[in-house]
């Protein structure tokens, strides 16, 4: 087994043998779950619907106040809502983990504080990922997705492809884990080599430091993957020792096998690594620093959105993907520009009538402290920084700070879509250190000249990198023929899906749609009608009009629903009207909810249907005979065993709802009746490796 399939194995409930391999659908046990102010409305919502007055366990769930809050915003309404709601369910339910508003990002002290290499996390959020630095095999689903393991400690997963990513040499000093993985972006480009898969890092992996990692991970949700996993070592080790709480989690290190089997193998040589900028609004446009092409206009739906980026509007330094150890780095440069160079910034009245923006945004008040007591805070004010409370800031554009209309921005964020740091605000990736050097003139520049005399001593000795001797290696213990988890119901109840015709005319979008084109951020916490009438507002405002006029299925291409975990992606287009969706491919976390909320998504390859198809087009969706008919041509698409399950039990929120704990074990145990009628010739549209035990 490779080393992802070793977590899934040990963690593993009810197997009737101890291994498992790619394909294969397994309820395992989940060590802890995380969630915002902004998801928790939703779980909220679902734990009341299901009637649920006692969690798992209390002391692993991480509930942290910190997308949308800033102390400049907590006279809003709105605001003091979700606080408030946060507070209330904190107490009721004996959270023990409760940030509250602007004392962490989400990840940020939970990989420092809890995050165990062997453990399975579950975060409602996208960037859950980032936890992988841990050796945790830690993933992103909807709200109603993470409900599950908050209330029964249990979810279901199918083991994923996984493909691994080895590093040879070593980074250059002043580079960080934010390079490399847009130098892989850039390499290998987002929703390719990594879609619908888990990223698995080997090789020299120890010139890489756990905050580097972190980075790395966390822009793992970038890449397209499930999820990003380096191995845990001695660098782990030395991490979680110095930790001031303890828990009853015990560490669990181990290591893939040699001849375990991958999907791909690639090689990333760090030795190659250099500073790049990801340009508006994709993650993988990334360029050198010297590259003409950075700085040509961008064009957006064959409009011409902005005529350049080279000269900046605002500087951010923040959000869960920007390390400790990378504000460190970048605040020893900016020293170093001060001093040697008398680098000044810059000043002026922008159209608004504001300064030119510089914000910094540390992780947490304990992150806060840290950088204060060293001096780190102290040299980004004499830059001209502004430090604000920890919180996501301007990574999502809902809370206090935003990007005005036109305004261009460079961000250490991980995230550069259309509208994220503000409608019509143009938001482009960088380093910290790459954010920092460009602050002073507000023109994006390279830094390689004055990084030489920022002191590494120094930097080592702030930033601590050490590891101990060695760890122990062990192999997975999965829980064998679990029998009280064995459910053996009824299910006469189920609704028969396979008489379900859908019919109407299609929506046609392009690649990569992401979340944020589809809800934008600000409208999450709508509900019912009026979030469904903010469907596509910033992106496609004509969308619902069409809808009205019978256009209610969603025709897209490859990646489809990629970005935030946001399950109001779903829950807008199920009750604005839309009947179903047909992609290339989808996004992991975006089908795991069309799943979890019970949504009709089909995947199609075939270009012909994409060529031949416009929005006048007659579609029929032959749910029994798993086809698509267009005109007098048809397109074939297949439901795995457990895909079909899922949808005649009401989707996994029916799941719960018939079967309580033992939903999972009873959504395995009907998906393998399924696989045993198609092994005797029954037509259920798919084949025994989806259920091979």
């Amino acid at each position: 087994m490779n080393l992802i399939e070793k977590i899934i194995c040990h963690n593993a409930v009810g197997l009737k043998r101890p291994f498992i391999k790619c394909g294969d659908i397994v309820v395992v046990k989940v060590a802890r779950t995380l969630a915002s102010e902004i998801t928790q409305v939703s779980i909220e919502q679902t734990i009341r619907q299901l009637g649920v007055t006692k969690l798992w366990r209390d002391d692993r769930f991480f509930l942290a106040v910190d997308h949308s809050v800033d102390p400049a915003n907590y006279h809003e309404e709105k605001v003091r809502k979700r606080i408030r709601v946060c507070d209330d369910f904190s107490k009721e339910f004996n959270v023990k983990d409760y940030w509250k508003p602007n004392q962490s990002i989400l990840h940020t002290e939970f990989y420092r504080q809890r995050c165990m290499p062997g453990s399975i996390i579950i975060g409602a959020d996208s960037h859950s990922c980032a936890h992988g630095c841990m050796g945790s095999l830690a993933m992103g689903m909807g709200a109603s997705d993470t409900c599950m393991p908050l209330i029964t400690g249990k979810t279901w997963l199918k083991v994923p492809e996984v493909i691994q990513i080895k590093f040879i040499g070593e980074l250059s000093f002043g580079l960080v884990g934010k390079d490399v993985i847009l130098h892989i972006l850039k390499k290998f480009g987002r929703n390719t080599i990594a879609l619908q898969r888990v990223v698995e890092f080997a090789g020299n992996i120890d010139c890489l430091t756990i905050d580097c990692r972190f980075a790395i991970a966390n822009m793992g949700t970038e890449f397209g993957a499930i999820a990003a996993v380096f191995p845990g070592d001695e660098y782990t080790q030395e991490f979680i020792s110095k930790r001031k709480s303890r828990t009853d989690e015990v560490p669990y290190y181990f290591r893939a096998d040699e001849n375990a089997q991958y999907a791909g193998k690639y090689t990333v040589d760090l030795r190659r690594v250099q500073p790049l900028v990801a340009k508006y609004p994709n993650p993988d446009d990334c360029y050198l620093i010297s590259d003409p092409k950075l700085y040509e206009p961008i064009v957006d739906d064959g409009k011409v959105v902005c005529e350049t980026i080279k000269k900046l509007d605002g500087v951010f330094i923040g959000s869960c993907t920007t390390t400790q150890n990378e504000i460190i780095l970048a605040g020893l440069l900016l020293d170093v520009m001060m001093k040697k160079y008398s680098c000044k910034p810059k000043s002026r009245a922008s159209l608004q009538g504001n300064e030119y923006h510089r914000i910094l945004t540390p992780g947490s008040v304990i992150m806060s402290k840290y950088l204060e007591e060293i001096g780190i805070l102290d040299i980004y004010k004499r830059a001209g920084f502004r430090i604000d409370a920890p919180g996501c800031s301007m990574c999502l554009g809902i809370s206090h700070q935003k990007a005005a209309p036109g305004e261009v921005w460079l961000s250490s964020q991980n995230r550069n879509f259309r509208n994220r740091i503000g409608k019509g605000g143009i938001c482009n990736l960088a380093s910290a250190c790459t954010v920092a050097a460009s602050s002073f003139n507000m023109e994006i520049m390279k830094y390689d000249k004055y990084m030489k005399y920022v002191d590494q001593v120094l930097y080592n000795y702030l930033t601590h990198p050490s590891r101990l001797p060695n760890i122990n290696i062990i192999e997975p213990n999965p829980v064998i023929e679990q029998d009280d988890e064995e459910g053996n119901m009824d299910v006469d109840e189920n609704k028969e899906i396979n008489n379900e015709i859908i019919t109407g005319r299609p929506q046609i979008f392009g690649d990569n749609v992401d979340t944020d084109i589809i809800i934008p951020a600000p409208f999450i916490v709508l509900r019912g009608q009026e979030l469904a009438k903010k469907s596509f507002s910033y992106y496609r405002p004509e969308f619902l009009d069409k809808l009205k006029f019978g256009n209610n299925i969603v025709v897209a291409g490859e990646g489809f629903g990629s970005g935030s975990s946001r399950e109001e992606a779903v829950t807008c287009l199920k009750i604005a009207g839309i009947k179903c969706i047909i992609a290339k491919s989808f996004s992991f976390i975006f089908y795991r909810n069309l799943l979890t909320l019970n949504m009709f998504g089909i995947i199609i390859k075939d270009e012909q249907f994409y060529n031949n198809l416009t929005e006048d087009c007659e579609i029929s969706v032959d749910v029994g005979k798993r086809v698509v008919i267009v005109g007098e041509n048809q397109y074939s698409f297949s439901m795995t065993a457990i895909e079909e399950t899922i949808y005649e039990n009401g989707g996994v929120i029916g799941l719960y709802s018939r079967f309580k704990d033992k939903g999972f074990s009873e959504l395995v145990r009907q998906a393998v009746v399924k696989t045993e009628q198609i092994s005797c010739g029954s037509n259920l549209g798919c084949s025994n490796k989806d259920l091979d035990w």
